[in-house]
């Protein structure tokens, strides 16, 4: 998971050179677990107490050394994450030294917490952007699937008040079993409130040890089918007019066996432990959200010696050799930590493989 999305052409060129130098230009802290939401697909939320059982929260002292020590390694983007970061007892001064210590901040949050106090903290000093997380259109969608009275009414005040006060806004849009009939209505709300999004149709294996998700893992993803589905809806409303042309431009390549994967598999190939490391509330470093190993605590080292032994251990990784040869890489969900997860917890990659295939055969289907 890349947790720093649309770059604009100066921050390309930032992050690529960082990639290229190994240097963590981007940094992903998760404040805290815990969330006003009880989400079934969540693969982090606990309550309080189960934090506390666990070693409790990171201090603001804590999160400001860790920044500190980041900055000193070349760290410019921080993301301020959860759980709900804005539940972080010390959020707003926590918000406030990052940006006085000249750090680009993004938030993820559900917005039902953004209050006046909030959005008049973001309008003085603006972060590079709110990713709203949108799980469906009625309370009803966030009452089952999120466990949250008046969820959507809540959610959509939050947004009133970010667009009210000029904040760069983006929604993601997080698709369930129970949530993906809507998609098309979330589409038609970014629309309405012209405000970018991102379809997350594919649901990770991948759950923190402790973690009080509701239900299993299988009674929240979609079928393949209705993952393939949404994201070629996804791509219809990315491209308009043009959607047709890109779409026969793509199956074209396609057809043609182009750029498959090469013969060793599929290796690490994102930013994660390259450019990017992910800090979770407990103060370990790994290189992404979805990687559990190599993981390197902070309370036992500095972030300069963890980054290093992250980029060392990431460069050692073995590669998926399953992908290999594969011709639909271009249409594929894969990503190095959702195969091994999936291989992990499924027994291979088949999920991702129905995905890729039925996706296929819907594009053409769409023409």
């Amino acid at each position: 998971m890349e947790s720093l999305q649309d770059i604009n052409p100066v921050e390309r060129a930032l992050v690529n050179k960082a990639t290229a130098n190994r240097t963590p230009i981007n940094a992903t802290i998760e404040l805290t677990p815990t969330c006003n939401f009880r989400c079934d697909m969540c693969y982090i939320r606990m309550e309080k107490s189960q934090a506390e059982k666990r070693g409790g929260l990171r201090s603001i002292e804590e999160w400001l050394h860790i920044a500190d020590q980041l900055q000193e390694i070349g760290t410019l983007f921080i993301l301020l994450t959860g759980g709900e970061p804005l539940l972080y007892p010390d959020f707003k001064e926590l918000y406030i030294r990052l940006k006085e210590k000249g750090f680009i901040l993004t938030i993820n949050t559900n917005a039902t917490l953004i209050d006046d106090e909030t959005v008049r903290l973001f309008q003085r000093l603006k972060p590079r952007r709110v990713n709203v997380s949108l799980y469906g259109v009625t309370n009803g969608t966030y009452l089952n699937l999120c466990h949250a009275t008046n969820g959507f009414d809540r959610c959509l005040e939050g947004l009133k008040r970010l667009k009210e006060y000029g904040i760069d806004t983006k929604l993601n849009l997080t698709l369930t079993r129970q949530n993906i009939k809507e998609h098309r209505q979330m589409l038609e709300l970014a629309d309405e409130w012209d405000l970018p999004m991102l379809t997350n149709s594919y649901i990770s294996v991948y759950s923190r040890p402790g973690c009080a998700t509701t239900l299993p893992l299988d009674t929240c993803r979609p079928v393949p089918d209705e993952v393939a589905h949404a994201e070629v809806e996804a791509l219809e409303h990315k491209y308009g007019k043009e959607y047709t042309s890109y779409a026969t431009h793509v199956l074209q390549q396609l057809e043609r066996g182009e750029s498959p994967v090469p013969a060793e598999g599929i290796g690490l190939a994102c930013r994660a432990g390259k450019s990017s490391a992910w800090i979770n509330w407990q103060g370990v470093m790994t290189p992404c959200v979805d990687m559990e190993t190599p993981a390197v605590s902070l309370l036992s080292t500095t972030v300069s010696d963890a980054w290093k032994q992250i980029v060392t251990k990431c460069e050692q990784l073995p590669f998926h050799k399953e992908c290999a040869g594969c011709t639909l890489r271009s249409i594929c969900d894969v990503c190095y930590a959702n195969a091994r997860n999936e291989k992990e917890q499924c027994g291979g990659i088949g999920y991702l493989c129905r995905i890729a295939k039925s996706k296929k055969k819907q594009m053409k289907g769409s023409l």
